[in-house]
């Protein structure tokens, strides 16, 4: 067989043997590497790559760098660096890593776009289109020892907003119905929220988030969520968008959010050192906000997946946040009862509200945004006017610990707690009915479209649904269902 003097070099030298110029020319004629070392795997994975340094720029160079160099930058677009490259030109970013048929230069070049390029000149050979493909394809490395760039969400934000779509209302459409998980014993119901439009409620299981018709009580679908457990779902104010947040304990924290309609992921965010505790999504869908036991409170936008900024001032777990509805402020809250409120856009500080003594478990704004709610594990929900940044109201709603809160459309609100009981309250504080007990200390409560149900799940993994007018309980709604038959 034949072998190349390069390769003999890699071989041998890479196996810590001495050889002489004289022994490589010879075993090169003779094919003689049976006896030698096999290439380290570092080394063919190496070989694998296609870069810029070795494989593009050279390409570029006898094709574009006329017309794209540092000296004459056409369409302000210059080819003739990595870095150059990749900062793009008028026309916007050159190159989409991960995604060549997206990437302005390939459609140019391989001309599926025009202005063709090279200007006035035949297309590319196949060899060299194919080489620029999987250098795109392969994450646009710079050189051999750079890593993958993460390639860009697919965001579809077309219905951004809070105000209702038009049409039909969004719902799953033949989505799976096969359990991640099916145990006999059911986990803790750490998350569950209903949509804003339709009839919709999503309920955290074990690896899943499970969806379901809250007025027929129907299973419409599992999205599975192998990153862990999830501890966090939030409907976008379209309802088109699902956010789901969690991970694992002292391992990885991440926030995932799925296509409500086909269940196919839109984007994946975050990289926690820890489980992601608490996230939401911007009205206009442009931004998540995510925190943890990092006490570290970090905004994406949805489109790059880039870090926007980060809010260090809290001293303690992380365990709410949300966006207000008119997409204005971000309010955010800890587990030593410290809360406030930030510019959403900046992370420019707008409110430090003082008053919970201990653990803050959950925060909810009104729809008009002008009110927020707060649920604390000192038995109390407490109310704040954004105006002045004051209290205006505390409600003794559970004594041993009020576990969450969600206001209604029309300014109610739902509350469950360590006492087992869901509860419902009017504007003026006072309660208007109580829902219970569950079999175990109440986590989590969600509140219909139509304000018309109320659901809430347990630590014992038990998921009610209630009606709102009168308490009548209407279904008991599995977070790790059967498999279909």
């Amino acid at each position: 067989m034949q072998v190349s003097l390069r390769r003999l070099k890699t071989v041998v030298y890479g196996s810590g043997r001495k050889i002489t110029a004289v022994t490589l020319v010879l075993l090169a004629f003779a094919g003689a590497v049976t006896a030698v070392s096999p290439v380290p795997a570092e080394d063919n994975a190496a070989a694998d790559k296609v870069t810029y340094a070795d494989h593009v720029r050279p390409i570029l160079r006898e094709h574009c760098f006329l017309c794209h160099n540092q000296n004459r930058a056409q369409n302000d677009l210059k080819l003739d660096s990595y870095e150059n490259l990749m900062a793009g030109g008028a026309s916007g970013p050159a190159v989409e890593p991960g995604n060549a048929e997206n990437s302005y230069l390939y459609m140019l070049v391989s001309h599926s776009e025009q202005p063709f390029m090279p200007p006035n000149a035949d297309r590319l050979p196949e060899e060299k289109l194919s080489l620029i493909k999987r250098w795109i394809e392969g994450g646009a490395l710079k050189d051999a020892g750079s890593s993958a760039a993460k390639p860009k969400n697919q965001m579809d934000l077309s219905l951004a907003g809070s105000e209702q779509p038009q049409g039909t209302p969004i719902m799953p459409e033949n989505l799976p119905k096969t359990p991640v998980t099916n145990v006999a014993r059911p986990g803790a119901v750490t998350a569950a929220a209903s949509a804003p439009w339709a009839p919709l409620t999503a309920v955290a299981g074990q690896h899943q988030v499970v969806l379901y018709n809250n007025e027929t009580g129907e299973l419409l679908g599992i999205l599975p969520f192998p990153e862990g457990t999830p501890h966090v779902i939030k409907f976008n104010r379209a309802g088109s968008i699902l956010l789901v947040g969690g991970g694992k304990a002292a391992l990885r924290g991440v926030v995932v959010l799925f296509d409500v309609k086909t269940g196919n992921r839109l984007a994946e965010l975050g990289d926690e050192l820890d489980v992601v505790l608490a996230a939401d999504i911007s009205p206009d869908n442009k931004l998540v906000a995510l925190g943890g036991p990092q006490k570290t409170v970090r905004v994406y936008d949805t489109a790059e997946g880039n870090e926007v900024y980060s809010i260090k001032k809290h001293t303690d777990w992380v365990t709410a946040l949300e966006f207000s509805p008119d997409g204005v402020l971000l309010a955010t809250a800890d587990r030593s009862g410290g809360l406030s409120v930030w510019e959403a856009d900046t992370g420019r500080e707008f409110q430090t509200l003082a008053g919970h003594p201990a653990m803050i478990n959950d925060l909810s704004w009104r729809s008009d945004s002008n009110l927020l709610a707060t649920a604390g594990q000192d038995g109390t929900v407490r109310l704040w006017e954004m105006e002045r940044g004051q209290q205006v109201r505390s409600i003794n709603a559970h004594a041993d610990g009020v576990t969450a809160v969600e206001f209604f459309r029309d300014g109610r609100l739902a509350t469950c707690g360590r006492d087992r009981l869901c509860k419902t309250w009017d504007a003026s504080g006072k309660q208007t009915r109580q829902f219970g007990p569950l079999p175990d200390l109440a986590m989590t409560v969600t509140v219909s479209h139509d304000n018309t149900r109320v659901a809430a799940g347990d630590f014992a993994g038990e998921f009610v649904l209630w009606n709102a007018e009168d308490g009548r309980e209407l279904a008991k709604l599995a977070t790790n269902p059967a498999a279909p038959q």
